[in-house]
């Protein structure tokens, strides 16, 4: 756990994961095998764990307006279950097979997307609906990362060196890319990055020379170009960020 913006160690939780994400109240979810498993802001004990057997869990997403948490994963015992989502952050997960599943984000109004491996596998599922749309882009993005909210946009990180951020208007079926967001530093490799919206930042883990992405950014966004502030090789040997989330004090609001 770093101060933010400046960077400093403030805690470390002993907890392997593959991806994380946070909601309004500062919780923080890391998902690591099965598991999606809950902390406080600025807590290193977890205070829920959720699971879904059999499965390994790769990106997840809060809905701000009913707290719903969705959780991308493959399953080969689940059949071509993918998405669970369980209501108010607890309880029992309703699953879906999903179009595209690797990564997700909720919009501000409940609607939640999903991107696949490649930028053409862009699904939504529309909020009180289990029907998912897939949505066609008016230009090919290549391979693609993250989908984030933005407050205004859908948008996708795409897996260049560096790969630029992609502004996304929705409408229906089709998706059109509105704006770009491009970072003037070289990148070897990126993690999955993380939207701001309450700062106008984008934070994101990448390297410069070697394989782990030890190395955490922050740029203005969607102005990107140089960055705010680089903080240098965190961690160490096989150690690094794969992703990163902001988690704002529930006193912050």
């Amino acid at each position: 756990m770093l101060t933010y913006p400046q960077g400093q160690l403030v805690g470390t939780i002993n907890q392997s994961a593959s991806g994380m994400c946070s909601d309004t109240d500062g919780n923080v979810y890391l998902l690591y095998m099965n598991a999606a498993i809950e902390y406080a802001h600025g807590g290193t004990k977890p205070i829920r764990t959720l699971r879904i057997p059999g499965a390994q869990t790769y990106s997840c997403s809060v809905d701000p307006s009913s707290g719903n948490l969705a959780v991308t994963f493959s399953c080969p015992p689940c059949g071509y279950q993918n998405l669970a989502i369980f209501p108010s952050g607890s309880g029992t997960p309703t699953r879906y097979s999903a179009p595209a599943f690797f990564t997700c984000s909720y919009d501000g109004q409940g609607n939640l997307f999903l991107a696949g491996e490649t930028a053409s596998g862009l699904s939504e599922l529309p909020r009180g609906s289990s029907t998912f749309i897939n949505i066609t882009l008016n230009q090919d993005l290549g391979d693609a990362g993250q989908v984030q909210w933005d407050g205004k946009y859908i948008t996708l990180q795409t897996l260049g060196s560096p790969g630029p951020i992609y502004q996304i208007q929705v409408t229906g079926s089709s998706g059109t890319v509105v704006g770009e967001t491009k970072f003037g530093r070289f990148m070897k490799r990126e993690g999955y990055s993380w939207i701001s919206i309450s700062h106008g930042t984008i934070l994101m883990p990448f390297s410069q020379h070697g394989s782990q992405t030890n190395q955490l950014g922050i740029w203005k966004y969607p102005r990107g170009g140089g960055a705010m502030k680089i903080i240098k090789t965190f961690g160490t040997g096989d150690h690094g960020f794969g992703s990163v989330t902001l988690s704002v004090a529930p006193s912050s609001h």
